[in-house]
C-alpha cells in the first residue's frame, strides 16, 4: 500500500508515517503543504493523509479526481463529525491516537 502524508508541520507528517510503517506493510511518501501537488501528479497513492486545512479549492479537486482513499487530520473540534461536502471521509484529530489512524488508514484504503 503506498501512501501520502501531508501536513503544515513535518514533524507531525513524520509521526505518521512512523506510526503507518510500524503498524502496515506500506510505503509512506512525506509532503508539504507546497510540495504535495508534485507528489500527486507523479504517481499513484492508496491512500492520502492530509491536513483539513490544505484541502480547500484546487487541492480539492485534485484530492478528488485522485482517486485516493482519503483520511483528514484535524486540531478542530468542529470538524470531527466530518468536513462538509466530503461526506464519508474519515477525520481523525491529532493528537493522534495510534489506533485511530491505522484503523482510518485500512478503511480509507478498503484493506
Amino acid at each position: 500500500m503506498r501512501i501520502l502524508v501531508v501536513d503544515r508541520e513535518f514533524l507531525v507528517a513524520m509521526e505518521v508515517e512512523a506510526v503507518l510503517t510500524e503498524a502496515l506493510a506500506c510505503e509512506v511518501q512525506v509532503a508539504t503543504p507546497h510540495t504535495y501537488m508534485v507528489e500527486l501528479e507523479s504517481g499513484w497513492f492508496d491512500v492520502i493523509v492530509i491536513d483539513s486545512r490544505l484541502i480547500g479549492g484546487e487541492a480539492g479537486l485534485r484530492l478528488r479526481a485522485s482517486g485516493s482513499g482519503l483520511v483528514f487530520t484535524t486540531l478542530s473540534v468542529e470538524d470531527m463529525d466530518g468536513l462538509k461536502g466530503w461526506d464519508g471521509i474519515s477525520v481523525v484529530a491529532k493528537p493522534f491516537n495510534d489506533r485511530h489512524l491505522v484503523e482510518a488508514v485500512k478503511n480509507a484504503a478498503q484493506v
